[in-house]
């Protein structure tokens, strides 16, 4: 599997109308997670939400690096990092209606398609080896509706196919194929093996 296999993933450069829009999508999305009401003080309440906020921060930090901001661009980022505990650089292309559910110790590099669900703890990134695949030196590419659940992580550069799930605690670091699901193996107990440390 490559990124090309992902043809969704090919977007154009945002710039302030497409981030206004892509702001407006992530807003949607976490109407439709929440299931409440579509209304303007739950609007406001929506817009409150770590999650929401990083991906805000986000999506202005990203068009200010495309069109050539850097530094400003590298600013808000780090702003967002502080105030919502979710590390997302502007280098980083995320999708339209994106969710991250829980902010906290999120971490996100590299190429993400439409529709990403993120749980808390969770991290995209690299530190396996150094190819670029089209996220980035060393980070992935993942495709639309991908869930990653509670501390699941997705490092190096790997695809990881459209529709596909990571379960919890799971880490990937080799391609998943469309639709595929990713689980750890189960835990086993140790009868008394507390006792015996």
């Amino acid at each position: 599997m490559t990124a090309s296999t992902l043809p969704s993933l090919e977007r154009k450069s945002p710039g302030w109308r497409e981030t206004r829009r892509l702001i407006g999508t992530d807003l949607d999305r976490v109407a439709q997670h929440l299931q409440m009401p579509d209304s303007w003080a739950h609007r406001a309440y929506f817009f409150c939400l770590p999650g929401f906020q990083a991906l805000l921060f986000h999506r202005v930090s990203r068009c200010l690096y495309v069109k050539g901001w850097t530094g400003l661009a590298r600013m808000v980022s780090l702003f967002a990092l502080y105030l919502t505990r979710a590390e997302i650089p502007p280098t980083t292309s995320i999708g339209p209606s994106a969710l991250i559910a829980h902010a906290t110790c999120v971490n996100v590099f590299g190429k993400l398609g439409a529709r990403i669900t993120i749980n808390g703890c969770s991290a995209i990134g690299g530190g396996m080896a150094m190819d670029d695949i089209g996220g980035g030196p060393g980070y992935p590419v993942i495709g639309d509706d991908v869930v990653l659940a509670y501390g699941a992580n997705v490092l190096g550069p790997v695809c990881i196919g459209n529709g596909a799930h990571i379960g919890p605690g799971a880490l990937v670091t080799f391609d998943v194929p469309e639709g595929g699901l990713v689980l750890w193996d189960r835990p086993r107990v140790i009868r008394d093996g507390a006792n015996r440390a």
